[in-house]
């Protein structure tokens, strides 16, 4: 892949985690989305945002193959993680949400204790030999999902019994369990109450050391809070994609100044 030149910045290849070139999304006879090219860097948090329904979260779901799950979907176009097409017959998608775990709107915690939570996606992935094996990466998540202090003396009780910006925070452990190398989030924020969302915020933010995140919110003020490049879609399209701050304060599209100032959407 050859660099790419962006309006505010050359991006080299080496630096892109996840491309899409012309991706495409049909539920049916509705052509939900068209012509995504778009570039998703490593170690960095990238924001979509748009209007109810422009199609920010059905390209999110492209990028783990969920929309797989759903009757009459279907994608086409090209999406590469680290330069292989991850829709690729030769692909197991359960192998592709191990690498590009997800995290959703509403905590969805399992109906298990806070460790078995945790503990799932590394048994089912092989991903450990022992029980300390597992005791560590139980550990290991939820440290970084900085909710270890809150859950360490009831690992054994139901994820379901904690408050839900700590549900969202166990769903996160839960995702990085796997040691997953992108990190995406479907409006993380929007059932949470104003202190959990910080708190959350302040997550995402250290994650990044770690992962490329990918969150799509609905909420102007959190991407320009959290992350570092911002997409805009509306009506299926990706209007404008570059650095945060460019966006915010100096889009180049008519599109994408209307719906910061509040005129469309």
């Amino acid at each position: 892949m050859d660099d790419i030149r962006y309006a505010d910045r050359i991006v080299s290849a080496d630096e892109v985690k996840i491309a899409a070139r012309k991706a495409q999304v049909y539920y049916g006879t509705n052509h939900a989305l068209r012509d995504v090219d778009v570039d998703i860097l490593g170690k960095t948090v990238t924001a979509f945002i748009g209007p109810s329904g422009c199609g920010k979260s059905t390209f999110l779901r492209c990028l783990n193959r969920m929309n797989d799950t759903i009757p009459g979907c279907r994608v086409e176009g090209k999406i590469t993680l680290d330069g292989q097409d991850i829709y690729d017959a030769r692909v197991d998608p359960v192998q592709l949400r191990a690498k590009v775990g997800m995290v959703f709107q509403k905590p969805n915690p399992f109906p298990k204790s806070i460790y078995d939570n945790v503990a799932y996606g590394p048994r089912i992935h092989g991903l450990a030999r022992s029980k300390a094996e597992i005791d560590e990466i139980v550990e290991s998540a939820l440290r970084r999902a900085a909710l270890w202090n809150e859950a360490k003396d009831r690992l054994s009780s139901p994820g379901t019994g904690l408050s839900g910006g700590q549900q969202q925070r166990l769903c996160i452990a839960r995702a990085i369990a796997t040691s997953p190398e992108v990190l995406l989030m479907d409006e993380p924020c929007s059932a949470l109450d104003p202190i959990a969302t910080a708190q959350i915020e302040e997550l995402i933010d250290e994650l990044r050391a770690q992962f490329s995140v990918v969150i799509v919110t609905h909420s102007m003020q959190q991407a320009a809070r959290v992350s570092q490049r911002t997409a805009f879609f509306h009506l299926g399209r990706l209007v404008e994609y570059g650095e945060t701050g460019q966006i915010f304060t100096n889009p180049r599209d008519p599109r994408t100044e209307s719906y910061i100032s509040g005129r469309i959407g």
